[in-house]
This record gives C-alpha cells, structure tokens and sequence, in this order.
C-alpha cells in the first residue's frame, strides 16, 4: 500500500509539472500498483535480447520497469505531453521514443524491426477491439502480448465455448493466438481509480497458424452475423434472411454432423471453420469485416 501510494503522489507530481491532467474519455488511467505492474513484466519472460513495444507509456511506470529487463524498448505513446516527458524522464535511458497513435504504425516500416517484439500495453475499452486487429495484423513480427483490459473484455477474450462470455471476440482472439489470463486488478490500483476492474491477458501468437480456412473474412462475418442473435438457434441465425438459402444449410449442418437446433455459444472454433469452409455461398454475411464486441472493427 506504501508503494502505491508514493506513485500516485509521483503520478499527481508529473502532472502538476507537465500541466496535463488524466483525460478518462482517453482511457488514462495509470496503473499505479507495484503488483500489477510487476505481474505484466513477468508475464512477458523478458530476458535482455528482446524488443518490447509499449503501447501508451504514459507516464513511464511501466516502461521504467521494463527497462530494468531488457534495453530494447520502443514507447509509443500519442499525447504531445506524455511523450515530451518521457523525453525528458529517459533522455539517458536506451529508449525510443515515438510519439504516434500505435494504429498508424507498422512494425517493420516505422521502427525497422527485424525480429520478433513483445508488446505490452493498458488499452482503454473503446479502441480494444483495434488494437487486437493491429496486433493480428502485425502478428508475423509480434511472438506474444501482455495487455491490461476491462475485466469483462478479459473474459471474452479467455472464454471457453459453452460459456456465456464466449463469443464473437473469443473466436476472433484464439483463432489467431494462444490467450491466457494472468492476472486480475482491481479499479483501485489506477489513478484516478477506474470504473471498473481489469485484468492482463496474455496472447502467444504461433509461428504456425492455430487455424486454416480459406477465406478469414468470411468466416469471421458468419460468426459475427451469427453471435449478433445468439439467443436464436444456429440454423436460424445464420439462414438467408429471404429463406431462399434454407434447404442447402441443412445438408452441411448433416454432412458436419452440427445440430442447427444448437446456439452460437456452444460452437468451437473447429466447428465455426469447418461450417465456413463447407458453406459454399449459402450464409449471407453481408460483406463486412467483422465488428468486435466493443464496435470497434478489426483490419
């Protein structure tokens, strides 16, 4: 408790001095608890040769503890403010700094990295759904990710199918990586305190594919289209809404052996991809990129 509170007095203290005051709409919060802190650090089995990319640094907590890691350490972060006094804080620090909003970036192109990077950060709930889309899209440089998320986005991304929190995010998340829960943290370890609890999850993202269908985007508009009426069974979320395509599902739901009487949640994600490669043209998924959980759209 002594530790938390002398970084909520640094917290107050950097502010005062930079003239800048936490913007909730913005997501800032600052993780103010050496606990939680170390737990996103350990959970990234850093060791001296790796690339950590920070999303939001913020006001340095956490990046100052990676830095006791590993010296490879890129800190994006998008306000002018922050990220002049990480210049300053870290100015004789082995830090790169780059002032950006992360969702513009790309690995390779804008930090010219070569090999794999870790990337760690705590994401506001409303930009979530983004930042898993970048981090899947980039996931051919990236080996893994500790992210600090709303509790109730944790648990849909960790879910297991049959669960109530199993959804259209848990699909999307453990198609492409391996998602574990490290830890949960309470609202009152950030400052100013959160509204509501957090939790860091791990993703590990394969060098070999988890998954291989054909065509991603269909898949993921069969499921989104299906999870928007989970309460309806299978057959009845997914069939033509003329009714023309009715028949046709019928015989893929036998060939699968995948009753069309079960709802979306009991689905496993072998069961989504084998539905969205026997599909033909017959579910009527409109063309759109799927839509996370929180609106945001995945790339």
């Amino acid at each position: 408790m002594r530790e938390e509170i002398a970084l909520i007095k640094k917290a107050k203290t950097i502010l005062a001095q930079i003239g800048a005051a936490p913007r909730r709409k913005l997501g800032q919060n600052f993780m103010v608890s050496e606990q939680a802190l170390s737990s996103i650090v350990e959970a990234l089995s850093l060791d001296g040769q790796d690339t950590v990319l920070e999303i939001g640094a913020g006001l340095g907590f956490l990046t100052r503890r990676l830095l006791q890691k590993t010296e490879r350490v890129i800190a994006v972060e998008k306000d002018p403010l922050f990220a002049h006094y990480l210049r300053e804080a870290f100015k004789t620090a082995p830090l790169k700094i780059v002032e950006k909003d992360v969702l513009d970036c790309r690995l390779e192109r804008d930090f010219a990295v070569k090999g794999k990077v870790k990337v760690v950060g705590n994401i506001p709930y409303g930009i979530t759904s983004p930042i898993l889309g970048w981090l899947v899209g980039e996931r051919r440089r990236v080996s893994e990710s500790a992210l600090t998320v709303q509790w109730e986005v944790a648990r849909r991304l960790w879910a297991k199918p049959g669960t109530k929190d199993w959804g259209a995010l848990s699909v999307f998340a453990q198609f492409y990586s391996e998602v574990s829960l490290v830890k949960k943290i309470g609202r009152g370890n950030f400052f100013p305190a959160a509204n509501v609890d957090s939790a860091v999850v791990r993703l590990v993202f394969p060098e070999k594919p988890l998954y291989r269908v054909r065509d991603e985007e269909k898949l993921f508009g069969i499921v989104r289209r299906a999870f928007q009426k989970r309460r309806k069974t299978l057959f009845n979320a997914l069939k033509d809404r003329t009714g023309a395509a009715d028949r046709p599902l019928l015989p893929i739901f036998a060939e699968l052996r995948i009753d069309p009487k079960r709802r979306p949640e009991t689905l496993s994600i072998e069961e989504w991809a084998a539905l969205s490669e026997s599909g033909g043209g017959h579910f009527c998924v409109d063309g759109m990129r799927f839509v996370g959980d929180d609106g945001g759209r995945y790339a």
